[in-house]
């Protein structure tokens, strides 16, 4: 596999903003570099100028970014929602799924970054029109149309409770289904919390069973939408086809261009993204004005989805992991080899094989970012589960953590399903395979194990710490799997 971190060296905060003022965010032009020699070398950030209309940016990827901003919004309405007792739980679902399925051209989108003017705005339509979610799930949409093709060997797996067959979006309509439903039923659970106290657990986006709607719809999506998107669609576009260097209808780049694009926009990363630390990224400075003109534009000045992910777990990394780095030089590299085609008619044998590295690059290392995630989470699931005490929980927080920190470790592991290039489906690692995938989301299970040893509202067979007990070794057993599968260091699965 071709190392891309090589490749390049970070821009100069002068040259960023000069190479983004030139991009203009989601239009204008862009450029790459020239070596001595005058042969043309990769940008350090994801420019690149038109070979077809002078002046022009080629990157444009405005339905992703429009689709971020959907799952965002999504989020926020969750958050939003509060115990209504009587209320219509048909209504809640159509206000929720708009985000999934609804013509969201007119409506102003609820993004925002504490204070910050954001362009382009103030609708979903300025970014992009005739986006929703729907249409690029795995599997399809509910009406059998969408992308019915991206689901790989036909199968969705690892939620026990949905019919066979079934899709991703069916678990979606699940999920808001009963987030819906428990947002209307005037119950608001109680736990049994230290010293036989019964407590309300006070929010309607998680149930009795802890399980976090809020997180389980998001993290599911950035993997059945997102990911799946970017590595088994436009990852997967014939570049070795000179007609697909040609230019898309009267747009400045060509159809591979704009292919490379759109996964580039799903993974999520700012157009300057090497030029981030990982604690910017991590944290609360995931964005920033990097052309100057004082505004934030979505297009190319924020850190989305996956991308951010990355970060993090390179942040909480011992041995030094570069995530961050390695996907986004791949991305870069690989776009520098299609603009140049654009130029050229085509790619050579050689550049095709290159370019192969690169894709492979950006696949593996997006789903490390996600393998990673979810061992993280397992972490985080074995220390709540460890305040357990005699059945009971330490607390409502206790309570609201487990299900906040299992609703994104499942929620991230159901995604690991969508790439083709996953170590689970290309036989690149030894002992690891697609049965392997299948059986550590089975025994996730669709609800933790809970205090008193219940898992969805089955009691334990034995006592409730047996339960227990087995749930954390059985949690430690995946880990190790996701460890073996993705070639994780020990020290980072015990640390993340």
């Amino acid at each position: 596999m071709h190392n891309a971190t090589d490749f390049f060296k970070k821009a100069t905060l002068p040259a960023l903003i000069l190479l983004l003022s030139a991009c203009g965010g989601g239009g204008g032009g862009g450029s790459s570099d020239d070596d001595d020699n005058g042969t043309p070398t990769a940008p350090s950030t994801y420019t690149f100028e038109s070979k077809i209309t002078a002046g022009e940016s080629a990157v444009s990827y405005t339905g992703q970014t429009a689709r971020q901003i959907l799952i965002e919004d999504l989020v926020a309405k969750l958050v939003s929602l509060s115990e209504n007792p009587g209320g219509s739980a048909s209504d809640i679902e159509a206000d929720l799924s708009f985000y999934v399925s609804g013509d969201v051209d007119s409506v102003n989108y609820e993004y925002s970054l504490d204070g910050e003017t954001l362009i382009p705005g103030p609708t979903y339509g300025d970014i992009s029109t005739g986006k929703n979610l729907s249409d690029k799930i795995a599997g399809g949409n509910s009406t059998g149309g969408g992308e019915a093709n991206m689901l790989i060997g036909g199968e969705f797996f690892g939620w026990a409770e949905l019919s066979s067959p079934s899709r991703p979006i069916d678990l979606v309509d699940l999920f808001i289904e009963r987030v819906a439903a428990e947002a209307v039923d005037g119950n608001d659970p109680s736990i049994t919390t230290a010293g036989a106290v019964s407590a309300n657990i006070g929010t309607v986006t998680v149930d009795a069973f802890g399980r976090d709607y809020r997180q389980l719809i998001q993290k599911f999506l950035l993997g059945a939408v997102t990911f799946s998107q970017g590595t088994n669609d436009y990852l997967q576009t014939d570049f070795s086809d000179d007609a697909n260097h040609e230019q898309d209808g009267e747009a400045p780049y060509t159809f591979a261009e704009h292919k490379w694009d759109e996964a580039f926009g799903y993974f999520g990363a700012a157009r300057d993204y090497n030029s981030y630390t990982d604690a910017e990224i991590a944290g609360t400075e995931f964005y920033k004005d990097s052309d100057g003109d004082g505004s934030i534009d979505l297009r190319s000045e924020v850190n989305f989805a996956n991308s951010t992910n990355c970060a993090k777990r390179d942040a909480g990394s011992t041995t030094g992991t570069n995530f961050t780095k390695e996907a986004f030089d791949a991305f870069v590299a690989g776009r520098f080899l299609i603009n140049q085609a654009s130029a050229n008619g085509g790619l050579s044998a050689a550049e095709l094989e290159e370019l192969n590295g690169y894709i492979e690059t950006a696949a593996k290392t997006w789903e490390k970012c996600i393998a990673a995630t979810v061992v993280h989470y397992i972490n985080d699931v074995r220390a709540d589960m460890a305040k357990f005490n005699n059945g009971e929980f330490a607390d409502v927080a206790n309570f609201l953590d487990l299900a906040k920190h299992w609703g994104e470790m499942k929620g991230f592991a159901l995604g690991l399903q969508f790439s083709p290039n996953s170590p689970f489906r290309d036989g690149s690692v030894d002992g690891i395979d697609l049965s392997d995938l299948k059986e550590l989301l089975d025994t996730m299970g669709v609800a933790p194990v809970l205090a008193d040893g219940s898992q969805a509202g089955v009691a334990p067979s034995g006592t409730a710490q047996a339960a227990i007990d087995a749930y954390i070794a059985d949690l430690l057993e995946i880990r190790a799997t996701l460890q073996t599968a993705y070639g994780f260091d020990s020290q980072d699965v015990a640390n993340w």
